[in-house]
């Protein structure tokens, strides 16, 4: 009874892992058009926010123009006069009546007054100078933009300004009905990258700072999709590796309790030998989780202790040659290097690292595995070195087999029991001791593992 409620359960949590894997794919859909929309917005935010600094730019350029040749018009008037002439017709001031004012390219272009004084200083040989009308428009531009920007000025005829291309960043500002002057921006788009460097740095800074976030809470997605995969994985692979041992021993204790059994020792025996083996699996199964769990939620701390190391080992070999309920042809080796080596680290999780190396290798390769155990004394440090010919690791994957939850796409499918967390664990017991642990696989050929601890 307890045994179909536990299954029942097992398959609604599998429905809702299904329903949590199809929403994250849903969710990774969104972040990528997410990530292109906030592009895109941002692209069309900076194409308006250019647009407007272009027509600013060009508006006070222009505007600097017509100020400059009034500001050189009184200049020269200054000289011809012999003394300082207010300014009376300036851009934006309150005109007199007999001022006429000409919209022209939606900037004021004044004839009248301005006009008349500009043909009377020509005729009294004080016409407009380039040299002198570029120093005063250099000095307003940089006033009215806060920079200097690349132009070219120079003086035209009228018919040379009729003649001359349209061009929007070419504009004239007039000095008499025959003379104009003349400025073009050069590289315009570097004024304007300029003026609005404050701008763009904010909105790079901004976009940046918001596409880290949508691809954390994507990678976050994918790593919970991930995890989600795993328990589904895992309730399957527990649930299985659970089962099988318990099924074996109430198998085995029905068949004992009903007393058929009891003139038949050799049976009896067997079946004993059967609840031993199903229980040191199911055993070993509950160590593994609990060992792993244990060092997952609090930091592992070592007890070292001298050990002599060959005796050390050859337990833990001969524990695996009498315990071999997996039912593989093992050649089980060990050998140590001096044979009176000794070393200090804690015996009882370093047994557990070798355990777990060597259960690996048993799992993971064919019916007839060879897994040979080394000690030795390598550059003052206690090295522990264990070879199989197992199913061997891609290239691709070794960099991440000691990541929590890692399983090779080799073994999966393939109904090996597992849950991806036991190279995890040695590797923090190996760090524990302040040591090393390093990997080299070939697929097809087998699987070598060297841990280097301090003597």
């Amino acid at each position: 009874m307890k045994s179909c409620i536990f299954l029942r359960y097992s398959y609604i949590f599998a429905a809702n892992i299904r329903i949590l894997m199809k929403t994250a794919k849903f969710i990774r859909i969104f972040a990528v058009l997410g990530i292109l929309g906030l592009l895109f917005l941002q692209y069309s935010w900076f194409k308006n926010s250019y647009v407007l600094m272009e027509h600013q730019i060009l508006e006070k350029a222009n505007k600097s123009l017509l100020v400059s040749i009034d500001a050189d018009m009184i200049q020269r008037m200054d000289v011809v006069f012999g003394k300082k002439i207010k300014t009376v017709v300036t851009n934006g001031s309150k005109l007199p009546d007999n001022v006429k004012v000409v919209e022209k390219n939606n900037f004021n272009q004044k004839d009248g007054i301005s006009g008349f004084m500009q043909d009377a200083l020509q005729s009294l040989g004080k016409p407009c100078k380039r040299d002198q009308l570029d120093s005063i428009f250099r000095k307003n531009i940089t006033e009215a933009i806060g920079y200097t920007p690349k132009y070219i000025i120079t003086l035209v005829t009228s018919k040379e300004k009729k003649a001359s291309k349209p061009d929007k960043f070419t504009f004239f500002g007039k000095i008499t009905n025959n003379q104009y002057a003349m400025v073009t921006l050069v590289n315009p788009l570097q004024s304007i990258l300029h003026q609005a460097q404050i701008i763009i740095s904010v909105s790079i800074l901004l976009v940046i700072i918001i596409g880290i976030v949508l691809v954390y809470l994507l990678r976050s997605t994918l790593k919970e999709a991930k995890f989600v995969n795993f328990i589904k994985e895992y309730t399957h692979a527990l649930t299985h590796e659970l089962k099988t041992p318990i099924s074996g021993i109430y198998m085995a204790s029905s068949q004992l309790s009903s007393g058929i059994f009891e003139e038949k020792p050799e049976a009896r025996q067997r079946y004993y030998g059967m609840m031993k083996e199903s229980s040191s699996k199911l055993l070993s199964t509950v160590d593994r989780i609990l060992l792993v769990a244990k060092a997952e939620h609090s930091k592992i701390t070592t007890n070292p202790s001298p050990t002599e190391v060959k005796p050390f080992i050859e337990k833990i070999v001969e524990t695996h040659r009498s315990n071999n309920f997996r039912r593989k042809i093992v050649e089980l080796t060990s050998s140590c290097t001096p044979e009176d080596l000794m070393g200090t680290f804690d015996p009882f999780l370093m047994e557990n690292v070798l355990n777990n190396l060597i259960d690996n290798a048993m799992k993971y390769s064919d019916e007839e595995v060879k897994i040979e155990v080394f000690a030795s004394k390598s550059d003052n440090k206690l090295e522990f070195r264990l070879k199989d010919n197992g199913f061997g690791i891609a290239e691709n994957e070794l960099k991440h087999i000691f990541d929590n939850f890692e399983r090779g796409n080799k073994v999966q499918g393939k109904g090996i029991d597992g849950f991806g967390i036991g190279l995890n664990y040695v590797n923090k017991v190996v760090r524990a001791h302040k040591g090393s642990i390093e990997v080299t696989s070939q697929e097809g050929v087998g699987t070598e593992f060297s841990i280097h601890l301090p003597i």
